[in-house]
C-alpha cells in the first residue's frame, strides 16, 4: 500500500471498527491511541466515549479529530470548555454548532478575533435566545381615541 493511503476512510479495518456500534470499551481505548487520524476522528464522534478518552482526543494534534469531538453532543461540558480555547476556526465553529455547548461559551466566543467564529457565536446566541426574548407589546391608542373592538 502506498504511503498515506492507509489513512483514507475505508482503507483501514480500524476505521470500520471505530464506527461499529457494538464496540467494546477496551477496543475503543486501544483505538483512541491509533496513529491513524481518521480512526481517531470517527471515535471522537461516538456517544459512548469515557471522559478520559474525550480528554485525550481534545488534545489531539489533528484539528479534524478535535472538530469531530467539538461537534459531539455527548461530549462532557469540561471537554467543550477546553475546546473553546482551540486556535483552529473549524473546531470553534463546530463547538458553537453543538447543542450541548454551554451558553457562556458562545457568549465568550462572540468577541473572538475571527469573524467566522463571531458569526457562529451570534447565530448560536440568537437561536438560544428565541424563548427568552421579550414579546412585543401592542401599542396603545393615544389618550382620547377609542380602540375599535375586534370581531
Amino acid at each position: 500500500m502506498a504511503r498515506g493511503f492507509n489513512y483514507a476512510p475505508g482503507a483501514s479495518d480500524d476505521v470500520e471498527q471505530a464506527a461499529a456500534p457494538a464496540l467494546q470499551r477496551s477496543r475503543i481505548a486501544a483505538l483512541v491511541q491509533s496513529r491513524n487520524a481518521v480512526v481517531r476522528e470517527v471515535l471522537a464522534a461516538r456517544s459512548d466515549l469515557g471522559l478520559g478518552q474525550m480528554a485525550t482526543l481534545a488534545h489531539d494534534r489533528s484539528a479534524q479529530v478535535r472538530t469531530a469531538l467539538a461537534a459531539n453532543p455527548a461530549a462532557a461540558p469540561s471537554v467543550l470548555e477546553h475546546l473553546a480555547g482551540d486556535r483552529h476556526v473549524p473546531v470553534l465553529v463546530a463547538l458553537l454548532g453543538n447543542p450541548a455547548t454551554p451558553p457562556d461559551v458562545a457568549e465568550r466566543l462572540s468577541s473572538h478575533r475571527k469573524s467566522e467564529v463571531r458569526t457562529a457565536a451570534a447565530s448560536r446566541m440568537d437561536g438560544h435566545a428565541g424563548g427568552s426574548r421579550p414579546t412585543p407589546i401592542a401599542r396603545a391608542a393615544p389618550v382620547g381615541e377609542s380602540v375599535p373592538p375586534q370581531a
